[in-house]
């Protein structure tokens, strides 16, 4: 794999690794840090109404940026710009005043598609879920036990303390950023992304709604499944942070086997496979015994389903609109992400498990139409396999 050989990607890696080892310790703790300062059902659904709005926002100065800046510029800027994050939530004295920290880290996502344009231009095109595979799972790696160390710190010394100790973590992988040498390795040169033209904008649009439709699917459950797990199962703040280390402990399992299938046999069939696991984990987190949810916890993760939509974005979009089509990408995400939210506070307040069954239906039914629309494009693709051994060669 190219990664083995390229030490840019190898440091870039590591520094992921460590921020989300510093997101880990707390992210999933953020609505019940909510629900402490104050926030109800409903107000807690448009909190992640308004996250995902300024995510969208965060990815469209990516589109704006990614044509205009190199990729240290973007990346870099964007990764110190995220750093005081945890600062500002744990000064929070109420659930509104987590806003200012919530809406810097997602407009901080400005840099994401410069990231994953950048990584997708430094490996061949066979290689590119297997490599994205990579980064969930070395990413993913810092899931593992940074939710049980959060959530452990949090019972005992409170969630501020928990942020505090993540805000040294971001520190850290802000330092491991500015020391990576972006023009070294044997990459190609990084090109600035081209405009969009509108024949690409309607090639890329089956793609673009298959990503932000799968990740839609994940982003329903965010807001809703820890206070579902504290609140109707009963879960503690330890218990809950061990299952997210379980979620993670299933990402590093299934992202880079994701990966492989993908690259093998086509992100689209491997991305229907991946929601359907995914919806039979939030199935019996809702449903299934309480000695279950540590196992039923790996299903719920969501670096396989990730991993695939990149790759899929990358392996359709042209190399000089890559960044475009990522930022483009993310914007739909974070749009369809906010009604979701919006939506799923007034379900939650209605029946705690609504949300989460929703998520569960809307899996079933994407993964029956990539698996139906693969079963329509199926037939002409192996004809013009056919038709292309039958052409004599010049």
């Amino acid at each position: 794999m190219a990664l083995r050989n390229d030490r840019t990607l190898r440091l870039l890696f590591t520094s992921l690794f460590f921020w989300m080892f510093g997101i880990g310790l707390y992210e999933q703790l953020v609505p019940i840090y909510a629900r402490q300062l104050g926030a109800s059902a409903v107000q807690l659904g448009t909190l992640f109404t308004v996250r995902h709005l300024a995510l969208a926002g965060g990815f469209l100065i990516g589109w704006v940026v990614v044509d205009r800046w190199s990729p240290r510029a973007a990346i870099a800027t964007s990764w110190l710009a995220a750093v005081p994050v945890p600062l500002l939530l744990a000064a929070a004295p109420t659930y509104a005043w987590l806003v200012p920290g919530l809406l810097l880290y997602e407009v901080a996502y400005f840099g994401v598609p410069a990231m994953n344009a950048f990584v997708a231009r430094r490996v061949p095109a066979s290689e590119l879920a297997s490599t994205f595979g990579a980064m969930g799972t070395i990413t993913s790696l810092g899931f593992l036990i940074s939710p049980t160390v959060g959530g452990m710190i949090a019972d005992r010394l409170g969630i501020r303390a928990t942020l505090i100790i993540a805000a040294a973590f971001y520190v850290l992988s802000a330092i491991l950023i500015l020391r990576i040498r972006w023009d070294e390795g044997n990459a190609p040169t990084q090109r600035a992304s081209d405009s969009l033209s509108l024949d690409q904008m309607r090639g890329l649009m089956p793609v673009m709604w298959i990503f932000s439709g799968t990740i839609l699917v994940v982003l329903i459950t965010v807001p809703f499944a820890t206070p579902f797990l504290r609140e109707v199962r009963g879960l503690s703040l330890s218990q809950i942070g061990f299952l997210g280390s379980m979620v993670a402990l299933g990402a590093v399992l299934l992202t880079p086997v994701a990966g492989r299938i993908g690259d093998r046999i086509g992100p689209i069939t491997t991305l229907a496979g991946g929601l359907a696991v995914f919806a039979f984990g939030v199935l019996l987190t809702v449903y299934g015994p309480a000695a279950l949810l540590p196992v039923v916890a790996i299903f719920r993760c969501r670096s396989p389903l990730n991993t695939l939509g990149h790759a899929l974005v990358a392996s359709k979009a042209p190399s000089a609109v890559l960044g475009r089509a990522f930022a483009l990408a993310g914007i739909l995400m974070a749009v369809l992400g906010a009604g979701g939210s919006f939506v799923g506070g007034y379900a939650y307040r209605i029946d705690p498990a609504l949300p989460l069954l929703v998520s569960v239906g809307m899996a079933v039914l994407i993964a029956g139409a990539l698996v139906w629309w693969q079963s329509r494009t199926a037939p002409s693709r192996r004809e013009e396999r056919s038709r292309s051994r039958m052409t004599p060669e010049a």
